[in-house]
């Protein structure tokens, strides 16, 4: 009975892999209409992911000019290099298969995260961590607009993935080439070394950091040296160039287009620097406060990041979103888990209708899809604050269940469950909650 159960829920995970394969293969090929429009769409795309601005970079590739000479193409020379000698941007059918692809690899490596993550099989939780990633609306229409960041998100989920389950060779050349096609994911190298040496002995672990970390710049070099050979030079400045100096400022999602376009030049040096500290200036200490837990802390990082990069969009919020599907015990620690999903479902009407107002109909202006787009800021930073917030609540939970619930979760020992499952039914039962945190328990 035990091994049919399993064989179900075994099968369940493969249909709903495969559902979601045959949703966008489906959805490719009835509605192409729908595809090409979706591409237009700022919420879905930005210069720096966009695959109109990919093909006309192929093309003027293919005709023996730079196209980073032009100022109008942002793609890394990795994407530049697959998508004229590997695979043609011009086929419609390829890259639908492709960006499918990308979407599947992404779940399958999700499911790989939260397995190494259990300490029981859970068929169950694997079906809906692999649901919830690839039929997320922001995921779905990602893909459908073949925009970069699916395959972005695809590579960024293969390191960390790889990482977890320890294999650095693999997770550091992912994490080279994710950081030449988006730069931001090198702010992921501190914690994802730190979850690469977790095991090693402390004697060993110095050793251990140090050929990571030359293991990553080694590939991070060769990779550089591959698109200085393809592009030149000037790949720098129109890459990683523009993520840094926001020279474009086509509106999207984010907070930096229409606060640089409202800028004057003299004070623009300054808030570039101000925007890009914030970025930075959290690495190092939500990599100190989650030591004992350094994937927890590159989900946070995923969020911020994916929140407050000079171009996000739509698909980096999927990708936050599907991590956080591999912690449970932190989505059950929620304090407002139905304020988030609920302004995110208004953000998801307003964006695409006072984008509309603004530039199609003409009786709107930017102030009106740049105040649903602080709206989406403002609730992306509040839920990473609550996922946080409920991380540390775990933490005191699992420390004060050692020292006070021993005799009590041993009475649950027998349960087919998860330590932080039952933890949370003995608090639960006795009544207890979590008020506040800032002091050790230990």
């Amino acid at each position: 009975m035990d091994e049919g159960k399993a064989w179900t829920s075994s099968q369940s995970t493969h249909l709903v892999v495969a559902a979601g394969a045959a949703a966008r293969l489906a959805l490719f090929l009835a509605a192409p209409a729908l595809c090409h429009a979706l591409e237009r769409r700022p919420e879905l795309s930005t210069p720096l992911t966009s695959i109109r601005n990919l093909r006309e970079g192929v093309f003027i590739y293919e005709r023996g000019t730079n196209p980073y000479d032009g100022g109008v193409f942002y793609h890394s020379p990795v994407y530049l290099a697959f998508f004229t000698y590997i695979l043609p941007v011009s086929s419609y059918l390829l890259t639908a298969l492709l960006w499918t692809f990308a979407d599947i690899a992404s779940s399958i490596a999700l499911i790989r995260i939260w397995q190494t993550r259990a300490k029981f099989q859970s068929r169950k939780r694997e079906f809906l961590v692999a649901g919830l990633f690839l039929f997320n609306p922001y995921t779905i229409l990602s893909c459908l607009a073949r925009s970069t960041v699916s395959l972005d998100n695809a590579i960024l989920i293969g390191a960390i993935a790889t990482t977890a389950i320890g294999h650095s060779l693999p997770a550091t050349c992912l994490l080279a080439i994710a950081s030449h096609s988006s730069l931001y994911p090198l702010l992921l190298l501190p914690p994802l070394v730190m979850l690469l040496t977790k095991e090693s002995p402390i004697a060993q672990k110095s050793t251990s950091v140090f050929h990571v970390t030359i293991q990553y710049i080694a590939l991070h070099a060769a990779i550089s040296g591959l698109n200085w050979i393809l592009a030149d030079r000037s790949w720098i400045a129109q890459t990683w160039g523009v993520i840094i100096n926001v020279t474009d400022l086509t509106p999207n999602v984010g907070m930096w287009w229409y606060f640089f376009t409202e800028m004057f030049d003299h004070f623009r040096t300054f808030f570039l620097g101000v925007f890009q500290l914030h970025n930075l200036i959290y690495v190092v200490p939500i990599c100190l406060r989650f030591s004992d837990d350094p994937l927890f802390a590159t989900v946070i990082l995923v969020g911020i990041f994916g929140t407050w990069k000079s171009y996000p969009n739509l698909g980096d919020m999927a990708l936050w979103a599907g991590l956080l599907g591999c912690f449970p015990e932190v989505i059950s620690n929620l304090r407002h888990p139905l304020f988030t999903l609920t302004v995110h479902l208004y953000t998801s009407i307003l964006l695409p209708l006072l984008h509309s107002l603004w530039l199609l109909t003409g009786t709107g202006n930017a102030n009106f899809f740049y105040a649903a787009t602080m709206v989406y800021g403002l609730n992306a930073s509040l839920a990473i604050v609550d996922v946080m917030g409920a991380g540390l609540r775990v933490q005191v939970k699992r420390k004060a269940s050692e020292l006070l619930l021993r005799e009590d979760l041993e009475d649950h020992k027998g349960i087919q469950d998860s330590s932080d499952k039952l933890t949370d039914k003995v608090w639960e039962r006795k009544g207890w909650s979590v008020v506040q945190f800032t002091r050790s328990l230990m």
